[in-house]
């Protein structure tokens, strides 16, 4: 490759200088890893229960190396599972093979421009990770390991998602198709492995370890100090590595071709009309379901096309209950809460903000992108018809299950003075659950208004979706954190249950301003929403997204 590839390269690299937040998330990425990193060494260090600086500094290891592991692992796909879709639904891939480029020409570019962000990201988190090193319990060779994982981690996951963007044009199905793929080869893997040694001639473990070569788990685990073999863990990069350079080539060889298949039917085309027979049923089921919803209104109908849309909040709240039941169940409830739960609690409030966010959306981005939006104001719907039917869509979809979690949170409290442990052993986990049940409602709109802004100004749905992130968490958490560790160096957990009160006015102090800043945020963002709604929904900004 040389000559047409530096072009394509070229334009990816320069689209991606020109973003604001190319720039600006290096620096969030790390003072989000070094929060984290100061977080994990307080509780689970010398702050609150007293152990050696090393054995803090390992905690602090692992939890922040998980973390990141599971961010290269999988945001990757989400960078590149729109990289080639959007080139065909704009029929611009084919223009580019007009020229000398070539397939790989092509897919190097489209790989470096989505990957420049994350490489920025990770170089940034890289330092923190070396922090524990200086605490001691961690080793120059464990940090080695963690760095070529999360190198490798990315590629694979980058790669995935061009393979994806080719199968799929949606970026949606393109980014759960990707997603799918590395949850397969992340856990098949294991379970084959489990599998042989649960076998009534079970295989040796050095033998039955080597179906492992394809997850990541072996170089993390080396790097977490609990690898079987070094060698194993040596074949695993290089396969790895092996396997995503095989994804890249199989997505050069494609990409040449799929723009030219027309109305042909193929693969690709027989696997979208079976994901669509899926999503959204046979023409009779279709018929019905859009009766069923047209009755309550247009806005409904658009969002809730797909039959299985409203369950699937409810398996997520379902998937949180059994964990939680889970952990009581292995450990006591005594031993749980509140500390466990309320990492699990702070994970699924997460996962529901950012549903929030996506849910809000969605349909806005499509009916603006499709040209629809424009219809859609001839019809008589106003600014409040739509966005009063996004409101109503978003309560029946998740305020059920939103309700339900909030009620564990509210469980663990109402549990907290029956425990018969001393304040500083549960205050973390008291503090957090209060958080959750505080902010649900103000992050709800937050999240909305956030999300329905960026959309209306332009911007594609997983950048919406990001920017909502960053003006809801990332800032008020980077502002407030260190009022919340000003309140912590005071010793304001210190004490017994008994001041529990006392300390509770201290505690909220943080959580009452981030309150407030959501809540004004909220308001700042559904104004400035109804007054771009008309030009938004009918064709938006034109800033690039």
């Amino acid at each position: 490759m040389n000559g047409p590839w530096r072009a394509m390269l070229g334009r990816e690299l320069l689209e991606s200088s020109r973003r604001t937040r190319t720039w600006t998330l290096r620096w969030v990425a790390g003072a989000v890893a070094m929060a984290a990193l100061m977080l994990v060494v307080w509780i689970g260090g010398s702050g609150m229960t007293g152990m050696p600086i090393a054995v803090g500094g390992r905690a602090a290891f692992t939890a922040v190396g998980v973390l990141t592991a599971l961010w290269a692992w999988f945001v990757g796909c989400q960078k590149t599972a729109d990289s080639l879709g959007k080139e065909r639904r704009e029929g611009t891939l084919g223009l580019l093979f007009l020229t000398d480029m070539k397939g790989w020409d092509v897919v190097v570019g489209k790989l470096a421009g989505a990957g420049v962000d994350l490489l920025l990201q990770l170089a940034a988190t890289v330092p923190v990770l070396v922090v524990p090193l200086l605490m001691g319990g961690v080793s120059v060779a464990q940090v080695a390991w963690l760095v070529v994982g999360l190198l490798g981690a990315l590629l694979m996951s980058l790669a995935t998602g061009l393979l994806a963007s080719l199968v799929a044009r949606d970026p949606r199905e393109a980014t759960g198709l990707a997603v799918l793929w590395l949850l397969g080869i992340l856990l098949v893997p294991i379970a084959l492995f489990f599998l042989l040694g649960t076998l009534e001639r079970p295989v040796p473990q050095p033998v039955a370890e080597w179906v492992l070569l394809p997850s990541p788990v072996v170089p993390f685990s080396q790097a977490f100090g609990s690898s079987p073999s070094w060698g194993l863990a040596a074949a695993a990069v290089l396969f790895q590595a092996w396997l995503s350079w095989r994804i890249l080539n199989w997505t050069a060889r494609w990409v040449r071709t799929v723009w030219q298949e027309g109305g042909r039917r193929t693969w690709r085309t027989r696997w979208t009309e079976w994901v669509n027979r899926v999503r959204f049923g046979d023409s009779g089921a279709r018929a019905r379901w859009r009766a069923r919803w047209l009755e309550i209104g247009p806005w409904e109908w658009l969002s809730l096309r797909e039959r299985w849309k409203p369950a699937l909040p409810w398996v997520l709240t379902a998937v949180f209950g059994i964990l939680f039941l889970a952990n009581v169940g292995q450990l006591g409830w005594r031993d749980v809460a509140p500390n466990a739960t309320a990492v699990l609690s702070v994970l699924f409030h997460g996962l529901f903000a950012l549903w929030v966010a996506g849910e809000a959306g969605i349909t806005l981005h499509e009916q603006r992108t499709t040209g629809a939006g424009e219809l859609l104001l001839t019809s008589g719907l106003t600014a409040s018809d739509v966005l009063g039917g996004q409101g109503r869509v978003l309560r029946r979809m998740l305020l059920g299950p939103v309700i339900a979690t909030t009620a564990l949170d509210l469980l663990v409290l109402a549990s907290v003075p029956t425990l018969d442990k001393e304040w500083r052993q549960v205050a973390a986990g008291w503090w957090t659950h209060v958080a959750c049940v505080v902010l649900t409602p103000f992050t709800w709109r937050a999240m909305r208004w956030a999300t329905t802004l960026s959309v209306l100004e332009g911007k594609a749905i997983n950048v919406a979706v990001g920017r909502a992130a960053t003006w809801t968490f990332a800032w008020p958490v980077l502002t407030l954190s260190p009022i919340a560790a000003l309140a912590a160096a005071w010793g304001v957990f210190d004490g017994t249950l008994g001041t529990s009160w006392s300390v509770t006015c201290v505690a909220l102090i943080p959580v009452l301003l981030m309150a407030g800043w959501l809540a004004w945020g909220a308001q700042r963002w559904r104004r400035a929403s109804e007054a771009a709604f008309r030009t938004g929904l009918g064709g938006g900004s034109q800033r690039a997204a």
